[in-house]
C-alpha cells in the first residue's frame, strides 16, 4: 500500500559502528556484549504475521530515508528498529560493523548478518525490510516475550525504534491512535453525540454543537433504548457508536428515552460529518473575540462566518481579537487559511526542506475579510505550530499586535503518513519561515506589549510598550538575526519577556485598550520589522 502524506513535529543501549570506519571486527562486538555464545543458533521463527510486518517496515524504511528533513541512513534506521524490539523484551541488544548485522541477547553474540552490499544502493528499501524482518525472526528463537508478541505490538516496536532517535515531534501512532487522531483532524461520519455506559442504555454525555443530533433534539443524558432495532441495554458504549457511524448521507433510526420522561421517542436522523468545533467567539463592544483552540479542516471556515456574522451587527466590525493562547498547532494549511482572512495579498510564510514535496510557499488572496480592521493577537508560552505560524504572518506582515508572552518556538512541520496497518507515521519534515525569512523553531515569537507583569493596568502597559518602542525593534532585529542553534543567545532572547501560560482576562482588556486607542495600536502595528526579501516568491 503506498503511504499518504498530509501537511497539518540521544542516548540508548546502541553502539553503532559507522560504515566508514576501520574497525578489528567481530571480536570487539563480543566484547562489547559480554561475550559470545559458544554455539550460535542458525534457527529463525517466522509468523503468520510476518507479511503485514513487512508491509510496514518498508513503508517506514523508506519514508524515513526519504522524506525526514536530515539525511539518514537506512542501516541506521534498521538498527533503530531493531532496537526498538527492546521494549518488549530488554534482553535484545543490537550492534553494526561496516560489514555486519549483530544481533546479541542476554549478553551474548547470537548472530551477524551480512548487510547490502554498497553497490546494491540504499535505495533498495526490500533489502533492509528483509534484513530486519531476519533479524525479528532471530530474536523469536531467543525470546519468548517476543514469541508472545501480538503482531501490533511488534510493529509499534519496530516503527517506533525506526524514529527513535530523529526529534521529539516525531512518533509511531496505531490503529486506535491514529483513528482518534484523524477524527480530531478531519471529524468522523455519525450524529454528533458522545456516549457514556453502565448498568442499563447508553446515555448521551455530549451533543456536538450543530451536529445532526443537535438538530433532532438530543439532549445531555437522553438513554439510546436501539439503533436501527437493535436494543443496547448493557452493550458497550463502542458497539453503540458503531451502530451510529455509517456512510454520509445515510439514515438511521434510533429510539431515545428522554431525560425526565418515561417516554420512548422513536427518530430518523440522516449521517453527516461532524467535525469538532475549534472557534469560540464572542462579540463585545463591536470587537469580536475569537479564540482558536487549535486547527482541523473546519477552523478557518468557522472563522471566517463569525467574522461576517460580526460584520452584520449594528455599528459593524471594529477590531478583532484573535486568542491563540495555549493552541499548540494542528493542520498547517488551515493555519494558512487563517491568516489568508486577515492579509491582503503577499506572503503568509513558506516552508524549507531538502524534500522537494516538503517545499511550499503560501501567500494570501487579495482580500482582507476584516477590511482592514484593528487586529490584536493573544500568544502565550503554549501558542506552537501552525498557531505560530498565523501570529508570525501577522506581525511580520504589519497586520496585527501581539500582546502576552514569547511563544512555545515550534517552527518544525510533521508530515502524518498512513501505514498498511491503519497506524500513522509522523516525522518532521519542513521548518516553517514567517514572510521576513526568519524562522521561529526554538525561538518562539516576541510580543510588541509583554503582558507578563500582572500588576500593571492595561492603560499603562500600552503607555510602556510605546515608551519601550525603539527597545523593542532592537530585540526583534536580533530576533530575527538568531541561529536557531545558539543556545545561550536563545535563552537570554526569550528571557527578555519569558514564556508563560495563564489565559486570563489580562491580555483581552491589553487589547481592548489597544484597539480603542487608533494611534496607538498603528504605532505598535508598524514596527519596522526586517524588509520582506524580493525574492520570497520565488524561493
Amino acid at each position: 500500500m503506498a503511504p499518504t502524506t498530509k501537511d497539518i513535529d540521544i542516548t540508548n543501549r546502541l553502539f553503532v559502528w559507522h560504515p566508514m570506519r576501520r574497525i578489528a571486527g567481530t571480536a570487539c562486538i563480543c566484547l562489547l556484549l559480554a561475550g559470545c555464545a559458544t554455539q550460535p543458533r542458525d534457527n529463525l521463527i517466522t509468523s503468520e504475521d510476518d507479511p503485514q510486518i513487512r508491509d510496514v517496515m518498508s513503508q517506514a524504511i523508506e519514508l524515513v530515508a526519504t522524506r525526514y528533513i536530515d539525511p539518514i541512513g537506512r542501516e541506521q534506521i534498521v538498527v533503530n528498529a531493531l532496537d526498538g524490539l527492546t521494549t518488549i523484551d530488554p534482553e535484545i541488544r543490537i550492534g553494526m560493523t561496516p560489514d555486519e548485522l549483530v544481533l546479541g541477547y542476554n549478553g551474548k553474540t547470537i548472530k551477524s548478518l551480512a548487510l547490502p552490499a554498497a553497490n546494491s544502493e540504499e535505495q533498495d528499501t526490500f533489502l533492509w525490510t528483509e534484513l530486519t524482518l531476519k533479524g525479528v525472526g532471530i530474536y523469536r528463537a531467543y525470546s519468548s516475550e517476543l514469541r508472545q508478541a501480538n503482531a501490533l505490538t511488534v510493529q509499534s516496536a519496530l516503527v517506533s525504534g525506526s524514529i527513535r532517535n530523529l526529534d521529539r515531534y516525531s512518533r509511531y501512532e496505531g490503529p486506535n491512535q491514529a483513528e482518534t487522531a484523524r477524527t480530531r483532524r478531519d471529524g468522523y461520519i455519525g450524529v454528533g453525540v458522545r456516549l457514556i455506559g453502565g448498568d442499563g442504555y447508553p446515555v448521551v454525555k455530549k451533543v456536538h454543537e450543530s451536529s445532526p443530533a443537535a438538530k433532532a433534539g438530543l439532549n445531555i443524558g437522553d438513554q439510546l433504548i436501539s439503533v436501527n432495532g437493535i436494543n443496547l441495554y448493557n452493550k458497550p458504549t463502542g458497539y453503540a457508536a458503531d451502530l451510529l457511524h455509517g456512510e454520509e448521507g445515510t439514515r438511521v433510526a434510533i429510539e431515545i428515552n428522554a431525560a425526565n420522561s418515561k417516554a420512548i421517542t422513536p427518530i430518523e436522523i440522516m449521517r453527516e460529518r461532524v467535525i469538532n468545533r475549534t472557534v469560540f467567539a464572542q462579540f463585545r463592544n463591536n470587537v469580536l473575540i475569537a479564540r482558536i483552540a487549535s486547527f482541523n479542516s473546519a477552523t478557518a471556515q468557522s472563522l471566517g462566518d463569525e467574522i461576517l456574522k460580526a460584520d452584520l451587527h449594528p455599528g459593524g466590525l471594529r477590531g478583532v481579537i484573535l486568542d491563540l493562547r495555549g493552541n499548540r498547532g494542528g493542520l498547517l494549511q488551515q493555519g494558512v487559511e487563517v491568516a489568508d482572512l486577515f492579509i491582503a495579498g503577499g506572503p503568509i510564510a513558506n516552508t524549507r526542506s531538502r524534500v522537494m514535496a516538503a517545499r511550499h510557499v503560501f501567500n494570501a488572496d487579495a482580500e482582507d475579510l476584516t477590511r482592514g480592521a484593528p487586529l490584536a493577537v493573544l500568544i502565550d508560552g503554549r501558542t506552537a505550530s501552525s498557531a505560530e505560524l498565523v501570529a508570525a504572518a501577522l506581525q511580520d506582515r504589519n497586520r496585527a499586535v501581539l500582546i502576552g508572552s514569547t511563544s512555545f518556538g515550534k517552527g518544525s512541520v510533521q508530515a502524518i503518513n498512513d501505514l498498511s496497518n491503519k497506524g500513522t507515521l509522523t516525522f518532521t519534515w519542513s521548518r516553517m519561515t514567517a514572510p521576513s525569512g526568519y524562522t521561529f523553531d526554538r525561538i518562539g515569537l516576541f510580543p510588541s506589549i509583554c503582558t507578563t507583569s500582572d500588576d500593571i493596568d492595561p492603560f499603562e502597559q500600552v503607555k510602556s510598550a510605546l515608551a519601550h518602542r525603539e527597545d523593542m525593534v532592537s530585540v526583534m532585529t536580533k530576533w530575527r538575526a538568531l541561529d536557531y542553534q545558539d543556545e545561550l543567545t536563545r535563552r537570554n532572547l526569550r528571557n527578555v519577556c519569558p514564556a508563560r501560560q495563564l489565559a486570563d482576562e489580562t491580555d483581552i482588556d491589553v487589547a481592548f485598550e489597544l484597539i480603542k486607542n487608533l494611534s496607538s495600536y498603528k504605532d505598535l502595528a508598524q514596527l519596522p520589522h526586517h524588509e520582506i526579501a524580493d525574492t520570497f516568491a520565488s524561493q
